[in-house]
């Protein structure tokens, strides 16, 4: 994923003042903005968003079979291939083309700024799409097959619509007003204490790496049922929603990484905490550090079945305040 630093302080402005910082790492495309008429239902999002996700879907699995050579955006950590832009794309083109009123962010930013080149500010009630072609893509590079689609329609602060899916495997996960759904089927989250939970994280990384890190690590492998490291935030996410794993937790995340996961986790039942680690007076947070609204913001999170779960990884992260204040 990229390392560039997404942060707002509201939704009036957060365009304007992410892509005046990082206008390289975005992709914004909003034409016709009179059309758009009133395309905010949750329900109508998610098939848009669903739609999109399977139109990349032969392409994509066709790539996963030779994906060709990669190219580096941070560091050798963090990889990119020609089919994430452009999966992006076509994506893009999909959801414009049905929400023509919409604004995209995504994680590839090739031909995804508008005919004109211009950049549109967003306001409080415009719709914004937050778009990973491929979430996973150094697993996809290798021909690991644990890589999805993941696309999420956010309004008003508020992640509204979810659509995480798998090509290789067709299972797609999806969230609106009415629950979250994996292949249709309502899931809920797990309920486990948290000894007899598994975990997944990729947390401590290669930016995030220390001596308290590693500790944290091995209280987690030490007082949980077992630990995973799979490589794809999104289907880490999605994971917790369908009661599998029992908590998420990551340090250093973009909005893409993890918006379409917050609203599966939420509607099916889980805690979702976003936090930073900088006083910011401006952040949407409740004097604490955590967000109480733009979550996919925030760029570190918890995400679990049970806020006692959610406390537990943030003690991991070395955050027993939020920890407290989690537990309620």
């Amino acid at each position: 994923m990229s390392s560039g630093e997404v942060k707002a302080k509201a939704v009036g402005w957060i365009l304007s003042s992410v892509f005046s910082q990082h206008r390289e790492n975005f992709g914004v495309h909003c034409p016709n903005r009179d059309t758009m008429g009133t395309m905010t239902d949750s329900i109508a999002l998610a098939d848009i968003a669903e739609r999109a996700a399977r139109s990349v879907s032969d392409y994509l699995v066709e790539a996963f079979r030779s994906p060709g050579n990669v190219k580096y955006k941070a560091d050798f950590h963090d990889v990119v291939t020609i089919h994430d832009t452009e999966a992006q794309r076509r994506i893009v083109e999909v959801l414009l083309g049905e929400a023509p009123d919409s604004l995209v962010v995504g994680e590839e930013s090739a031909e995804l700024i508008s005919s004109d080149g211009t950049v549109h500010e967003a306001g409080d009630g415009d719709v914004l799409w937050y778009v990973d072609p491929i979430d996973g893509t150094s697993n996809f590079a290798i021909g690991f097959d644990h890589w999805c689609v993941s696309i999420a329609a956010a309004q008003h602060g508020e992640v509204i619509a979810a659509v995480i899916y798998q090509p290789t495997t067709g299972i797609l996960y999806r969230a609106d007003e009415t629950g979250a759904y994996r292949n249709g089927e309502r899931m809920r989250v797990s309920q486990a204490p948290v000894e007899q939970g598994v975990f997944s994280t990729s947390y401590p990384s290669a930016r995030r790496g220390d001596e308290a890190a590693a500790r944290g690590f091995l209280r987690l492998v030490m007082e949980t049922r077992s630990v995973r490291r799979p490589g794809s935030t999104a289907l880490s996410l999605a994971e917790v929603a369908a009661g599998h794993f029992l908590g998420t937790f990551n340090r250093d995340t973009n909005p893409w990484d993890v918006a379409a996961g917050i609203l599966l986790i939420q509607r099916a039942g889980g805690v979702y905490l976003g936090f930073d680690d900088v006083d910011d007076p401006s952040a949407p947070t409740d004097g604490t550090r955590l967000y109480t609204r733009d979550l996919a913001l925030a760029t570190n999170y918890a995400g679990a079945g049970t806020p006692e779960a959610a406390a537990f990884c943030l003690e991991i992260m070395g955050r027993e305040d939020l920890a407290e204040v989690a537990r309620g």
